[in-house]
């Protein structure tokens, strides 16, 4: 589905499937360092063979993976969601994102967030969970555009983060068409101290 971001301009967001291990290993490498510590708890510099090939090949159904590529460039990949069913508990998932630097808040994380509950809505899935730094408001607040209830468990330097999903899907194509309806502009940061600068909701 092409879901418009907030400056007008549209993404692809689709499931996952092998046949885009190349460009998720590209996407990774793009990310700074900060985006990879707040997806996987610490440092992973590269991808394994074996990470990509379970991160690619899911079955959309205990393992479920949207991925958003640029519309134009559909060989760029610009975000990623996934939740893993709890196989002691079916009704449960862990859920986790991640949004290349360029594209964090332009809305990318909010259509990946909104079409990852829909699919888990669909799948029988009735709550997510998810692990993060005790710092990434971020990720917290995606958790927050995913459903009704939103409990925190606050862990150290780690939070853990469950919300209940809606009885119904399709929220990601309403979400589509209110954008359609009001597209905003890309803000683009200031330069400081010689950073690239950064896009901002």
């Amino acid at each position: 589905m092409f879901v418009p971001l907030h400056d007008g301009s549209e993404v692809l967001i689709r499931a996952i499937g092998p046949q885009d291990a190349a460009l998720l290993r590209r996407a990774h490498q793009l990310l700074s360092p900060e985006t990879v510590r707040d997806r996987f708890l610490g440092a992973k510099p590269r991808l394994s063979s074996t990470d990509v090939r379970y991160l690619t090949d899911v079955d959309q159904h205990a393992h479920v993976a949207l991925v958003a590529v640029d519309r134009t460039r559909p060989e760029r990949i610009l975000g990623v969601a996934r939740w893993v069913r709890d196989p002691a508990r079916p009704s449960t998932a862990e859920a986790a994102f991640v949004v290349t630097d360029d594209y964090q808040g332009t809305g990318i994380g909010s259509a990946l967030a909104i079409g990852l509950a829909d699919r888990a809505v669909e799948e029988g899935v009735a709550s997510l969970s998810g692990s993060m730094l005790a710092g990434n408001r971020a990720s917290e607040a995606l958790f927050r555009r995913m459903g009704g209830e939103l409990t925190v468990r606050r862990d150290g330097i780690t939070n853990e983060v469950t919300t209940t999903l809606p009885a119904e899907s399709g929220r990601l194509e309403r979400l589509a068409a209110s954008r359609r309806m009001r597209p905003g502009r890309r803000r683009v940061a200031p330069v400081v101290g010689g950073h690239r600068p950064q896009l901002v909701a």
